[in-house]
């Protein structure tokens, strides 16, 4: 007879083993996102010899693996171009390309503009960027940890096809996304909100092809008053590429009739892409932790069970979309929150609704705050393009480490700050200024809080980057002035609650 034993354990222990090392770069970039790819080229470009690590098989992150669309936001609500660099280099070679119609006017947040694109003609481009400034690129790679000596990280582990390896670099970023490195070093960090550690939710953005935009942009004109701020026929007419908001009270209706699932955005919004196509972002998720892989499990199901129902409810309701198809959704869903580092400075939505600038500024971000609910339906947004601040250095230092730097959505800033910051444009111009920062330290082998922020300052103006304060030449886009700046939030589920200053900021 055969007995088969069963035990439950709840730990099981691996033998000690020898994890080969692979490279020893001056500085190495975990995390192939926007900031990521910002950080790789612009220390590359110092000089620095540079690698970066990417655990799927293509590089942009969001821009490409989650398919968010379109890049915000590169103007303020003068026309005036406050993102410049590497970021705007990228969208000079997609407009090029004609992958991209470039930075355009947008009706649906109050944006000063949105730059739309094809996420697959951008994937080329950017292995291009990289391979052209000389970063190493090693791909399906995931880091599961790191081994930190006196507060410098000395290797960072990854796991591949290959097995376990190891690369031990002077300097490293942290392009997570998730603050992952951070976290395995034993760097403080804050999950989500502060007060009680809730998170904006996940979405799952999709493509569809076959639109008749011409049908859509008469459907527009007939039922503008579905609209947010009912838009006129010049109006619709002048976009360049169609974005589209509102339905607030047919997509109520459709969930309470079972139509659509009760966890899906308050509103329809979709923005034209190049070739007739759109990206929708109206799938939604609330209470996922992306690092939870329960959740992200949870969340993959759900959120593509509620993109076949929000096609169905297009095709139904809404003119030119009646023979549209559905192209393809993100290799994963979009997390838009999870960990914040605790930094030697943490950016404040004061900080953001002031303007400020600093001494060590390193990029600069327009963006509203802009909150997708962690609870509830209404969405913050306060109006983008209002002020212009900068990011400081100092938060991207995660606390405890010398040789640590963080860029992207995981730097060190409240939640409501981060509404604002988590966008690709600013995510990418903070990567710049971590990769200008490193290749800088790399050359004078100094610790991440030795750095002279002036000289950084300096650096980050020869490679592009826009900054507050340093006497750098405006370059306007008329076409880009915005003529709606306080347009109502009512038929989007949208409200600004820094509007009344005796409301308590969130």
């Amino acid at each position: 007879m055969l007995f088969i034993f069963i035990s439950i354990m709840k730990h099981v222990t691996e033998k000690q083993r020898e994890t080969p090392v692979i490279a020893t770069p001056e500085v190495l970039v975990v995390g192939a996102g926007p900031a990521g790819m910002g950080a790789a080229i612009a220390a590359a470009r110092t000089g620095a010899k540079t690698m970066i690590v990417e655990r799927y098989g293509i590089v942009g992150g969001n821009l490409t693996v989650a398919m968010v669309n379109p890049v915000f936001t590169f103007h303020d609500i003068h026309g005036r171009q406050v993102i410049r660099g590497i970021a705007e280099e990228m969208v000079q070679r997609m407009t090029a390309r004609r992958i991209s119609c470039g930075h355009v006017t947008d009706l649906t947040f109050d944006n000063a503009s949105m730059t739309p694109f094809d996420p697959e003609g951008s994937k080329s481009i950017l292995f291009g960027m990289l391979e052209e400034a000389g970063v190493k690129i090693l791909l399906h790679s995931l880091a599961v940890g790191t081994q930190v000596d006196g507060g410098f990280v000395r290797s960072v582990l990854i796991e591949n096809k290959s097995g376990r390896q190891a690369i031990c670099p002077e300097y490293v970023i942290d392009c997570t996304g998730d603050a992952d490195l951070a976290a395995f070093s034993g760097a403080p960090y804050t999950p989500g909100r502060k007060e009680d550690g809730a998170m904006q939710p996940a979405t799952l953005y999709f493509r569809i092809g076959g639109v008749d935009v011409p049908a859509l942009r008469r459907w527009m004109k007939e039922n503008r008053q579905l609209l947010k701020d009912s838009p006129a026929d010049e109006e619709i007419d002048s976009q360049k590429a169609i974005a589209l908001l509102g339905l607030n009270r047919q997509v109520e209706d459709a969930i309470h009739s079972g139509e659509l699932d009760p966890e899906t955005a308050p509103r329809i919004l979709m923005y034209e892409l190049p070739n007739s196509q759109f990206s929708v972002n109206t799938a939604r998720l609330q209470k996922i932790d992306g690092t939870d892989v329960n959740d992200l499990t949870k969340a993959e199901i759900a959120l593509r069970k509620q993109v076949l129902q929000i096609h169905a409810f297009l095709k139904k309701r809404i003119g030119g979309f009646a023979e549209s198809h559905i192209i393809d959704t993100g290799i994963q869903a979009g997390i838009r929150e999870t960990r914040h580092i605790q930094g030697d400075y943490t950016l404040t939505e004061d900080d953001i609704l002031n303007g400020k600038s600093f001494d060590d500024g390193i990029a600069c971000g327009t963006f509203a705050i802009d909150i997708h609910p962690p609870h509830g339906r209404e969405q913050i947004f306060t109006g983008s393009g209002k002020v212009v601040y900068e990011i400081p250095y100092r938060a991207l230092l995660p606390q405890g480490l010398n040789n640590m730097l963080v860029a992207g959505r995981c730097i060190s800033a409240t939640h409501a700050a981060f509404g604002s910051i988590r966008v690709m444009a600013t995510c990418m111009a903070v990567g710049q200024g971590a990769g200008v920062a490193a290749g800088m330290m790399a050359k004078s082998k100094t610790t991440v809080r030795e750095i002279n922020a002036a000289e950084l300052r300096v650096q980050l103006i020869r490679q592009g980057q826009y900054l507050l304060n340093a006497g750098l030449k405006d370059e306007v886009d008329e076409s880009l002035i915005l003529k709606r700046t306080d347009g109502s939030g009512e038929k989007a589920a949208h409200y600004n609650p820094f509007l009344n200053k005796n409301e308590k900021h969130v």
